[in-house]
């Protein structure tokens, strides 16, 4: 008897062993059909998962978020500043010189990828996640054994504060040797954090050849269209604010009880300000301000945006009452609420106001095309105006982002040299 159960048991074995055989050889013909696809309650498709569980979605380009300007050093002890990068799409990946083992096939797959897009106007960044002993020597040593050139592909160091803000606040994934991300990270030419991609999955790799070749042939933003990527947070609402490291783009809700996302206003120049209805002071002028702004400028003025600093208090209710008195059209203007923590944040972090800022002073925020804060002025000064309204419209005749960001100042000046 035990013999018999000996022969059934290893003819399970065998059984077991071709049926993964044979999942694995159909999931190596499907190509780049997706194993099944996820869809919410009204049967719309939301994600698309291949047959290891990587999911999908497509996202409007302007829902990517941005890549801020950074300034690193590199394997030869040199400056980098990632400015030097506008209009050429680049790649990132997190790794540190003393890994035996991930990081150097890591960084083996990032070499055969660099060669098989030979041609293709692409740089490669590796930034190490270990800047203590991670030296410009150690990287230039590291370097070497791929016969990597900063020119094409940098290995970059720093201070821990600075590569923490890169990989957590720009690409939201964590830095140090013992949880770094192992997917490489492609930003595309217009400075969007467009797709992300698992390096040591073959599939997800010819893929990354495939997207890499079409976003460093784009001629332009492709403002209204849809990408796919497996960046599939971008422009999805966060049910916890703790899952946030940095406020980079942000949902709040009309006046209209209608949502507002920050990104949907990408392509528009827009002049954000903080308030409080029941301010009998400074909000009441400054809103005031607005209208007459408005009035002046007629169809010149830039949407504005009006958020308040006590949601406890307004209400979408509240606010409709409020913009009622003023006359404000909910097409050119909007008041928005919500959670008066995220409110905090947005301040803070979104619009970076000074610790000593009063968000609902007298200042007048302005977000260029591409969603970023390019300047913040006084209302009530006659020459802070001028210059608002300047610098509005040196954005408003922009064709793609500007990797200075907010250095409005030096913008402004370029201009008006040409």
């Amino acid at each position: 008897m035990f013999a018999r159960l000996r022969v059934f048991l290893w003819v399970l074995v065998v059984l077991a062993a071709g049926v993964v055989l044979y999942l694995r050889s159909v999931d190596r013909g499907r190509g780049d059909t997706p194993a099944y696809v996820d869809k919410d309650l009204n049967d719309n498709i939301k994600l698309q998962l291949d047959s290891t569980g990587r999911a999908f979605a497509d996202v409007p380009w302007k829902y990517l978020p941005n890549v801020d300007r950074f300034e690193l050093i590199d394997q030869d002890g040199n400056k980098f500043d990632s400015a030097d990068l506008a209009g050429q799409a680049y790649v990132v990946s997190f790794f540190f010189a003393s890994c035996p083992t991930f990081c150097l096939d890591l960084n083996k797959e990032i070499d055969r990828v660099n060669s098989a897009l030979k041609g293709t106007d692409i740089r490669f960044l590796t930034l190490t996640v270990d800047p203590k002993n991670d030296t410009p020597e150690i990287l230039n040593k590291y370097a070497e054994g791929f016969g990597a050139k900063p020119d094409r592909w940098a290995f970059l160091t720093g201070q821990n504060y600075q590569l923490v803000e890169i990989g957590e606040n720009m690409f939201n994934v964590p830095v140090n040797p013992e949880t770094h991300t192992d997917n490489i990270l492609l930003v595309d030419k217009w400075g969007r954090y467009r797709d992300r991609f698992k390096w040591d999955q073959p599939y997800d790799m010819k893929r990354f050849i495939k997207v890499a070749k079409e976003v460093a042939a784009e001629t332009e933003p492709p403002l209204g269209e849809t990408v796919q990527t497996r960046n599939v947070l971008a422009g999805v609402e966060r049910s916890e604010l703790n899952d946030i490291r940095w406020v980079r783009d942000f949902f709040l809700t009309e006046r209209t009880g209608e949502k507002f996302f920050s990104r949907d206003l990408t392509g528009e120049v827009w002049i954000a300000n903080f308030f409080f209805s029941n301010c009998p002071g400074v909000c009441k002028a400054q809103n005031q301000y607005l209208r007459n702004l408005q009035k002046r400028l007629g169809d010149d003025c830039p949407r504005i945006v009006s958020i308040t600093t006590d949601p406890a208090r307004d209400t979408v209710e509240h606010l409709r009452e409020f913009a009622d008195t003023l006359e404000a059209d909910p097409e050119k203007w909007l008041f928005l609420t919500g959670n008066p923590l995220l409110i905090k944040r947005i301040g803070s972090e979104f619009f970076k106001a000074d610790s000593g800022d009063e968000h609902h002073s007298s200042l007048l925020y302005v977000v260029d095309r591409w969603g970023q804060v390019r300047g913040k002025f006084d209302w009530e000064k006659a020459s802070d105006e001028v210059e608002m309204i300047k610098l509005v419209k040196v954005l408003e005749g922009e064709d793609r982002p500007n990797p200075l960001g907010r250095e409005w100042k030096e913008t402004v000046k370029t201009e008006e040299r040409e």
